[in-house]
């Protein structure tokens, strides 16, 4: 296997590193754009013409005397006479842009060739730059990239199931391709949580928290993926159907052959006899199944996670917003800014950080120690007090004012909105004395209680609310929705509700 720099240039992330990388970043953007609309050749004075007209701005912060202190030897350097001493007489910005388009044509990014016919330059880009062009544009995208794929390979899986027709073989290799995407999309939403939840450490403003899971974690995270992926294309919803199919499939010797069959006409399979197309299959269909196995318990874990990271934000910010007017707080408030500026200055030693030399010079500092039956002994040894009994847990008594009761109050509902206590006061408020209800009984007036009619259905299929669940109609429309019709019966046993 070929390493990475045996197939793009070693200069190629250079301009990425540089000091002014934000507006090398710009430019390999809007090449990308552009490439999206021409979807052919690229003039280079189009491009030009594209970067003073979007980047004006921007490019009044880029020096090309100072870009020129990053180059580190005579290969990354351009040759700067013929930008900065144009025949024509250019504008500044005209300097900058040449020299810009010149670098990156330089590293590697694109090539810059003269048609011998129109003796116009035009834009190349190899296969690896379109790549890393494209991951460039969606890393500053805003845009949502979660598809459903669980309702996607259940809803191709059954209808196959239903026909039995030529596509069957088809069918069975996407839904293995859709169940290793959704295994790593459920592998990056667990760590993106654990991100916010490491990131939450380092925060030592109230402000920063609440923007941070607001403006970042509830946009970027929650609202993208989790609430998709936990509702609308929910695992514990549309996992177990799937299976269900994949195993009638497994147990049918019938359905087997025929998927052989179909098999036996793609390319890459001709050369495979009978018993090998057999044994690929059944490997086949039994990693798919194990794969939605294993992520119905894997989602289960992302709840906890997304649940402990919520309570760990409600808790730093009263943490942080606490009034304490006593000595104690204080004291917190001496530390809170020594810490701050620690990390602010981290090539610092203690004794050079100002706000720890005040401190140093106002209050006096001792190193704890004990006195025991071998203190007056020679020679002197140093000991490790070993308590027998826990610590006293501090006491949680952090006045918080109205503020920090509001921001309390709002986390609290944001993590107990849709708790399997709150859909199953929803489904109780909506059956009221009755026994029996269908789906259309449900008063939905907003997209929250949408969800908890969602959930309800799923938590009483799952047996986890005093409810059952049974289809009555694929699809139904109500309340300007389409959804499928459900009975729910009311358990006259109750079980206890988390």
């Amino acid at each position: 296997m070929n390493r990475l720099f045996d197939k793009v240039p070693e200069d190629l992330f250079s301009p990425l590193s540089r000091k002014y990388k934000t507006i090398y970043a710009f430019s390999l953007v809007s090449l990308y754009y552009m490439l999206r609309v021409y979807k052919t050749d690229i003039r280079k004075t189009d491009y030009v013409q594209f970067l003073r007209s979007q980047g004006e701005e921007i490019l009044e912060l880029f020096s090309v005397e100072t870009d020129l202190l990053d180059d580190k030897g005579e290969d990354e350097k351009v040759d700067v006479e013929t930008v900065l001493n144009p025949d024509d007489s250019s504008s500044v910005l005209s300097v900058k842009v040449n020299y810009i388009v010149r670098k990156l044509a330089k590293c590697g990014w694109y090539i810059i060739s003269k048609d011998p016919k129109t003796k116009v330059e035009n834009i190349y880009i190899p296969a690896y730059s379109i790549q890393f062009l494209k991951l460039l544009n969606d890393l500053t995208s805003d845009a949502g990239s979660y598809l459903p794929l669980v309702h996607q390979t259940y809803a191709e899986l059954k209808m196959e199931d239903e026909k039995e027709d030529d596509y069957m073989y088809r069918s069975l290799l996407n839904a293995k391709s859709n169940a290793d995407e959704l295994e790593m999309n459920v592998t990056l939403l667990r760590q993106q949580i654990l991100v916010f939840g490491n990131r939450l450490t380092y925060v030592l403003d109230p402000n920063v928290a609440l923007k941070q899971h607001f403006d970042e974690y509830r946009v970027d995270v929650s609202e993208k993926y989790y609430h998709p992926m936990k509702t609308f294309d929910s695992l514990g919803l549309y996992a177990q159907p799937t299976i269900a199919i994949l195993k009638k499939w497994l147990a049918s010797e019938r359905i087997i052959t025929l998927l052989v069959k179909e098999a036996k006409t793609e390319p890459a399979n001709r050369s495979k006899d009978t018993a090998e197309l057999t044994t690929s299959i059944i490997k086949l269909i039994s990693n798919v199944i194990d794969i939605f196995a294993r992520l119905a318990s894997a989602f289960n874990e992302i709840d906890e996670a997304n649940a402990d990271y919520t309570e760990a934000v409600q808790k730093k910010v009263n943490y942080l917003s606490s009034t304490d007017k006593t000595v104690k707080g204080k004291i917190d408030r001496v530390i809170l800014a020594l810490a701050t500026e620690i990390k602010s200055n981290p090539a610092l030693r203690y004794e050079e950080l100002p706000t720890l030399t005040k401190a140093s010079e106002s209050l006096s500092f001792f190193r704890q120690g004990y006195l025991d039956s071998f203190s007056l002994q020679m020679p002197f040894k140093r000991k490790t007090v070993e308590l027998e009994e826990d610590p006293l847990p501090m006491a949680d008594d952090i006045f918080p004012d109205e503020a920090v009761t509001f921001m309390t109050d709002v986390l609290d509902n944001e993590l107990n909105r849709f708790s399997d206590r709150s859909i199953a006061e929803f489904m109780e408020k909506n059956m009221d004395q009755k026994d029996e209800m269908l789906t259309t009984d449900i008063a939905v007036g907003d997209t929250d209680e949408l969800v908890l009619t969602i959930l309800g259905t799923l938590k009483a299929m799952l047996g986890l609310i005093p409810f059952k669940a049974e289809k009555v109609a694929d699809r139904v429309e109500f309340a300007g929705f389409y959804m499928p019709l459900y009975k729910f019966t009311r358990v006259k046993q109750r079980r206890g509700v988390r």
